[in-house]
């Protein structure tokens, strides 16, 4: 449920900055953004300090979810191994 919640959160701040790229850079960089979305979220954390984006909030909860994400999968890992 809590890796359910977390990948919603990555996907939903993951295309806001996606859409600020595509305002911001143009079309061909969205583009970019779009088919590897490690470039928008690198783009994201370069731009963070630009008060014009707003991305400050989204780029903590982008990162947050995938910090999150990987240690419910690594728990989920452990106790599965478990058994």
């Amino acid at each position: 449920m809590l890796g359910t919640i977390g990948s919603i959160i990555i996907w939903v701040a993951g295309i806001v900055v996606l859409v600020k790229l595509f305002q911001t850079e143009g079309l061909m960089k969205g583009i970019l953004g779009f088919i590897c979305m490690l470039y928008t979220f690198i783009w994201g954390w370069q731009n963070i300090g630009k008060e014009e984006l707003k991305l400050k909030t989204w780029m903590y909860l982008w990162s947050g979810a995938v910090v999150l994400g990987i240690i419910l999968n690594v728990i989920g890992a452990s106790a599965g191994a478990g058994e």
